[in-house]
């Protein structure tokens, strides 16, 4: 693993350090040297796979589990995956936390909030380009009705524009602060 010091980004080194043992530990530099010497060691006489790395295995190549295997791996979460929405199982691994879903999305605690707050961010854009052609159609309206002089109508279809495009205003504001 690459020495934090010596890392662009030493937050993440030092966060895989932070739940995890490393057998090296080095600079970026002597990494080539390092590897080519690990690769000449002879291979050691595999161990057996603990069982629940075998079920994680099965699920990550299928794509998919049945929720009693899944209950021998964690606890059922109150959480959502954000990529299918099924419910995550929160595992803990030593000191780590992870989440799974049946279908073989896995997240760290860290990867899942940034899932969030991606989904979030999906759903407001979702959310802001339906009200912008809400109230493009609304001021179509507007116009078609002043166009044939049914004043009453149009102002019910002005107000109703600009009611949709305070809420899109909303939005916009609220995905300025993600």
């Amino acid at each position: 693993m690459q020495d934090p010091a010596d890392a662009a980004y030493p937050e993440m080194p030092r966060n895989a350090l932070e739940v995890t043992r490393a057998d090296h530990v080095v600079a970026l530099a002597e990494m080539p040297k390092l590897l080519d010497k690990l690769v000449r060691v002879p291979e050691g006489v595999p161990g057996p796979v603990p069982p629940d790395i075998q079920l994680e295995a099965e699920i990550a190549i299928s794509g998919q589990s049945g929720m009693q295997k899944m209950e021998t791996l964690g606890k059922r979460s109150v959480l959502a995956c954000p990529d299918c929405h099924g419910v995550l199982w929160k595992i803990q691994d030593g000191e780590l936390i992870r989440y799974r879903c049946h279908i073989g999305h896995a997240y760290t605690e860290k990867a899942l909030e940034l899932g969030q707050q991606d989904e979030i961010a999906r759903a407001l854009a979702s959310a802001l380009r339906a009200l912008e052609d809400r109230s493009k159609l609304l001021r179509q309206m507007q116009q078609q009705a002043k166009d044939q002089n049914r004043d009453r109508m149009a102002l019910s279809w002005a107000d109703r524009a600009e009611k949709t495009e305070a809420e899109a205003e909303v939005i916009r504001r609220t995905m300025g602060r993600l």
